[in-house]
């Protein structure tokens, strides 16, 4: 600035009344909509950061002729309990049923493309269907490929099955990360849950539990999430895969009892 000359105005280049400011040091002199425009003016397009409204664990245990999904029905937006009647578990087709936690609108954008799939597959009219197996690999290959983005679809899915004969319980994250076990948990159900599944299943490593012990076991393990989980909840619901096909049943309520709660110390 020459001496003597008149300094600029205090808010040169800043926004109009009401528009947001936008660092010079970002390259933008200007307001335009996200992702739109050309120039400095452009925004650049956003991307999922951290998620907003979310679910918490899902639950999945192979049985003796089947597997069994669970999960609450609550959407967590930070630590508000927000929306209470949400269903995580989805019917793919008559064989095939999904469980997901995490951001519960990307959540939404896979199982629209999941219910196109299944609409192009039954068009064509060959008789055949998607197996759970196969979902599962195409999960882990759209999951790849979103995060290979930058771009993830911030969830951790569950796949369960029945087909030919063959129970199927696999699980793919937002990574892309994927594998098959017989019993699974994503979210804090990794912890808390998992430890009580496997702890059943290696107690007679030659057998698997009936539909009975696993919906029991299923129950506990959710009801110790309730208690231990502060994103959980107490209404939930469970899909079930046989050979007979799916069965959704929700939701169903837990019975809690809070009654050696006020002896709780140090959290405080």
């Amino acid at each position: 600035m020459e001496v003597g000359a008149a300094p600029p105005p205090f808010w040169a280049g800043g926004p109009a009344p009401g528009q947001t400011y936008i660092p010079r040091a970002l390259g933008h002199t200007d307001i335009a909509p996200r992702g739109t425009g050309t120039g400095a003016a452009a925004l650049p397009a956003g991307r999922t950061l951290s998620p907003m409204v979310t679910g918490t664990s899902v639950l999945g245990l192979k049985f003796s002729g089947g597997v069994m999904l669970a999960a609450d029905t609550v959407g967590s937006f930070g630590s508000l309990a927000r929306f209470r009647g949400i269903s995580r578990l989805l019917k793919v087709n008559d064989s095939t049923v999904l469980g997901a936690s995490g951001d519960l609108a990307d959540f939404q954008h896979l199982r629209q493309l999941l219910e196109q799939m299944v609409i192009d597959e039954e068009l064509l009219g060959d008789g055949h269907s998607y197996s759970p197996r196969a979902l599962h690999s195409w999960l882990t290959r759209v999951l790849y490929n979103r995060r290979s983005k930058i771009n993830p679809l911030w969830n951790t899915v569950l796949i369960a099955g029945v087909y030919g004969g063959e129970s199927f319980l696999g699980y793919v994250d937002m990574l892309g990360v994927a594998y098959e076990a017989p019993s699974l948990a994503t979210g804090f159900g990794a912890y808390l849950a998992q430890p009580l599944l496997r702890a059943e299943l290696e107690r007679d490593r030659d057998r698997l539990p009936t539909r009975e012990e696993a919906r029991e076991l299923l129950e506990r393990c959710l009801k110790v999430l309730y208690y231990r989980d502060a994103r959980s909840f107490n209404r939930y619901e469970v899909a079930t895969v046989t050979e007979k096909g799916v069965e959704l049943e929700g939701p169903l309520t837990l019975e809690a009892n809070w009654d050696i709660a006020h002896v709780v110390r140090g959290f405080e």
